[in-house]
């Protein structure tokens, strides 16, 4: 007993919720409550992206930029993002979705796969995104500069910044690139794009 009291003693003292320091943090709760946020994972409606640009081929980068590429993203119907729990007017602050792509360029060769796009809120409906994903290259017309040279699977990296003009309409500018990263050795396709997007939330 002479253990046991001093111990329920201190333990009130110190967990008990009229404690000074217990009062201290529920007052710096209340006044945070407004930035509390939650992840959640969300079914999404259909989104449909376009993106026409100019391609390079990194292996001769001194030919600059030549038309035309199309690149188009079908977003998968769910969608994991980081929002405000109070105020549900906020726009989302990280929207995180995965993507079908299918690439090709003016000869006819073509990518496709899937990708996994970070999309960051810096300000007013305006995100900066990261796309990374693995598609599967396919040469129809060899012999051309639009860097597709093996069939083969490669890496896809994409780099946008987008802008919702209106509630279905969003726009952006994008730079992608995609290569074997020498992880798969046996493709040496190298190509950049810089384009303009056009995507359509229905």
């Amino acid at each position: 007993m002479k253990f046991f009291i001093p111990l329920f003693i201190f333990a009130v003292s110190c967990f008990a919720q009229n404690n000074a320091k217990q009062e201290m943090l529920d007052s710096l709760n209340r006044a945070r409550v407004s930035d509390k946020g939650a992840f959640n994972l969300y079914i999404k409606k259909p989104e449909f992206e376009i993106i026409a640009g100019a391609y390079r081929n990194r292996e001769n980068a001194l030919q600059g930029f030549d038309p035309i590429t199309f690149t188009y993203h079908i977003y998968l119907p769910f969608q994991y993002d980081l929002n405000y729990v109070n105020l549900k007017a906020k726009e989302k602050l990280l929207k995180i979705n995965t993507t079908f792509i299918f690439h090709h360029s003016k000869f006819g060769n073509y990518a496709a796969g899937l990708g996994a796009r970070f999309s960051f809120l810096i300000a007013k409906k305006t995100y900066l995104s990261y796309q990374g994903g693995i598609v599967w290259c396919e040469v129809v017309k060899p012999n051309t500069n639009d860097g597709f040279t093996n069939m083969g699977f490669c890496l896809q990296h994409e780099f946008s910044l987008s802008y919702h003009v209106s509630k279905h309409i969003k726009l952006s500018a994008n730079a992608l690139h995609i290569s074997s990263a020498k992880l798969f050795k046996d493709v040496d396709n190298i190509q950049d794009v810089l384009g303009i997007g056009c995507a359509y939330l229905f």
